[in-house]
C-alpha cells in the first residue's frame, strides 16, 4: 500500500468529522430543530427520496480508494459526494414523516457543517492519494 501520510491524516480527518456529524442535529423544519440528529438521517434519510442522501456511500467508496491510493476514483467520488451533499443547500422542503409529508426547511445546523466538511477532507485525501505505478 503506497498511501501518503497525507492522505492517511485527511481520511482519519475525514472519518473524525463524519462521525461528530451524527451526534448533530443536520437541518430544522418549521422551526425545528432537535429531532434530526445525523444517526437517525444516515439510517433513514434514503426513504426521504432526497439525493442528497447517497453522498455517504459515494463518500465510503471515496475513502476506500483513497486508503487504496486509487487517486482519480477517489477524486471523482468524493468530488461527487460533496456536490450532492451541497446539494441539501438549495432544497426548501423535505419528507420527516412516515406519511411522506413534507416540511419546509428552516435551517441548517452544525451536523450538516460537520458532514460537508468530512467530505472536503476526503477530497483533499484524494487529491494526495498517491496513484500506484502501472505493472509492466
Amino acid at each position: 500500500m503506497t498511501t501518503s501520510r497525507i492522505t492517511r491524516v485527511a481520511l482519519v480527518l475525514s472519518v473524525i468529522l463524519f462521525a461528530a456529524s451524527l451526534t448533530q442535529d443536520a437541518f430544522c423544519v418549521s422551526g425545528i430543530c432537535s429531532d434530526w440528529p445525523g444517526w437517525s438521517i444516515l439510517l433513514f434519510g434514503a426513504l426521504s427520496g432526497q439525493a442528497s442522501w447517497f453522498a455517504n456511500p459515494l463518500l465510503l467508496a471515496a475513502w476506500i480508494a483513497a486508503f487504496f491510493a486509487r487517486r482519480m476514483p477517489a477524486l471523482i467520488l468524493s468530488g461527487a459526494a460533496l456536490a450532492l451533499g451541497a446539494s441539501f443547500m438549495f432544497e426548501t422542503t423535505v419528507i420527516t414523516n412516515e406519511a411522506g409529508m413534507s416540511n419546509p426547511v428552516t435551517g441548517l445546523r452544525a451536523g450538516y457543517a460537520l458532514w460537508l466538511a468530512s467530505m472536503a477532507i476526503a477530497t483533499v485525501a484524494a487529491f494526495f492519494a498517491r496513484s500506484k505505478p502501472a505493472k509492466l
